[in-house]
């Protein structure tokens, strides 16, 4: 763990030591600048580009400030823009050396940036742009870095590159799984273009790829999905840790644990109450009731809040009472203890009912009940708790019995 919390410390100090040396005005700074917005960060405050605005990169620049919240500039320079914009038409976009913006991802996603935010352009003036994206998609090869920006691209005009395959992320490089998992994070626009991929299994090839491997990176704009992607998967990765495993779970899962966990103990606390110091008076677990006593009790000492008796909706005709509810999880927990006319056949019709009245509260996602069988009355318990553990009518079932006699 430690290797791997240094190669990320070295790697991050890496990519941000080659950021903070984007030099402005860039198609890779004013990137960097949309990457921040899109991803919830605030992008600096940048001077206005005025000179070489004729330059397909310089205009590239410039449009990336159009989401930028903090770029000031006057009436004057947006006709400016859109002046250059228009002169730009009149360039080849496919030509034969491929040296042209079409060709420079950068540049095309800047240009089209601004061509969708300027004001003085109008729907007419987009049109000869619009027909470029439409005819460019098919001269990019699918799922290469160029397609992938040039998606995003088009989609800032309304035109569409659909993907028709799915990338092999095992073939990918770090900072093309690193654009993927930008684009993924970007939910309309991945929907849009058809990119359907496994969040978990795309964050694993981001964290293998970058502290196991030897990484480089062509440009300053790899650089910052790099470290966007690490970072936030790093921080979902340690948080997802916290939250499972907290004392007082934040979750249906970590919380669905902890009970599970409680329950498999129950019957070593109720042995060691039964034989206090001095025989003094202690909790004698004789009925249902002393077993919901204490399996509160246990409970309380990790959820917060520990709602007991809460009434749940009427089921053929008879309202009845859960043991506890932890609200805030949305799992309820049951308690029962066999007895004589209580074993497993009877066991099985109560739980039938009371799983078929909780999938109707609203409060409810996972229900666990708990059996305590002492003296071993349920005659397979594994074949009671495999049976009814499973998710019935989307509430999630989870039966638990201790003592396991047999």
């Amino acid at each position: 763990m430690t290797g791997l919390a240094t190669a990320y410390a070295l790697l991050r100090d890496h990519l941000q030591t080659a950021i903070s040396d984007a030099v402005w005005p860039s198609p890779e700074a004013g990137f960097l600048d949309y990457l921040r917005v899109t991803t919830g960060c605030t992008a600096p405050q940048r001077s206005v580009v005025i000179d070489r605005l004729d330059e397909a990169p310089m205009l590239a620049a410039a449009g990336y400030q159009y989401v930028n919240q903090r770029f000031q500039r006057n009436s004057l320079y947006d006709q400016e823009w859109a002046r250059h914009f228009k002169r730009l038409a009149q360039r080849q976009a496919f030509p034969i050396d491929r040296e042209s913006y079409f060709y420079r991802p950068l540049d095309l996603l800047g240009i089209c940036i601004g061509a969708q935010s300027c004001p003085t352009l109008t729907d007419s003036d987009r049109q000869w742009l619009k027909a470029v994206l439409n005819e460019g998609a098919a001269r990019l090869p699918e799922h290469s870095r160029a397609h992938y920006l040039g998606a995003v691209a088009a989609k800032q005009l309304g035109v569409t590159w659909t993907m028709h395959s799915t990338p092999r992320l095992q073939d990918l490089s770090l900072a093309s799984l690193s654009l993927l998992y930008w684009l993924i994070g970007q939910q309309a626009l991945a929907t849009n273009i058809g990119l359907a991929l496994n969040e978990r299994e795309l964050a694993a090839g981001v964290l293998r790829m970058g502290l196991l491997n030897q990484n480089h990176w062509d440009d300053l704009a790899d650089a910052g999905l790099i470290l966007h992607a690490t970072e936030s998967i790093v921080e979902r990765t340690i948080q997802a840790s916290i939250e499972e495993t907290w004392k007082t779970p934040r979750n249906t899962e970590a919380a669905t644990a902890l009970v599970r966990a409680i329950c498999d103990r129950f019957n070593i606390v109720a042995n060691a109450l039964a034989e206090r110091h001095d025989h003094r008076a202690t909790i004698s677990i004789t009925d249902e009731y002393d077993v919901q006593d204490l399996l509160g009790a246990l409970l309380k000492l990790h959820f917060a809040d520990v709602r007991p008796e809460e009434w749940t909706p009427s089921y053929g005709g008879n309202a009845s009472r859960m043991d506890f509810l932890l609200k805030p999880e949305q799992v309820v927990v049951e308690a029962k203890m066999t007895r004589k006319g209580l074993a497993q056949k009877e066991l099985v019709t109560q739980l039938a009912e009371d799983i078929l009245r909780y999938q109707s509260h609203q409060d409810c996602k996972t229900l666990i009940c708990f059996v305590y069988d002492p003296t071993g009355k349920c005659s397979n318990p594994t074949a009671l708790e495999n049976d009814l553990s499973k998710n019935q009518g989307g509430l999630g079932v989870i039966v638990i019995v201790q003592p396991k006699s047999r």
